[in-house]
């Protein structure tokens, strides 16, 4: 079953944010520009645990894009910034 959730141009969104969940799991994430244009932007991806803190990973913002979550990542979340209007699609 997949989600969507609308990203819009020039502001973070949160495509997930997981807070006290230490079960490991995957998602593939297919963004589309709005318009159907090309796009960039940012990912930050942030893993923690509840002690060991750790700093957000940045990426660049691609068609589609694999995220996992590990045994330890207490805290997860994944937010991105694009440069135009883009729906994200999570499977």
């Amino acid at each position: 079953m997949a989600r969507t959730v609308k990203c819009p141009a020039g502001q973070w969104t949160a495509v997930f944010n997981h807070a006290f969940v230490q079960m490991p799991n995957a998602w593939t994430v297919s963004f589309t520009a709005a318009d159907g244009g090309s796009f960039t932007g940012e990912v930050a991806e942030k893993r923690s645990s509840w002690i060991f803190r750790k700093p957000p990973t940045t990426l660049a913002l691609a068609d589609v894009m694999d995220f996992r979550r590990g045994w330890w990542n207490t805290f997860y979340s994944v937010r991105v910034k694009p440069t135009r209007d883009v729906i994200a699609q999570i499977r």
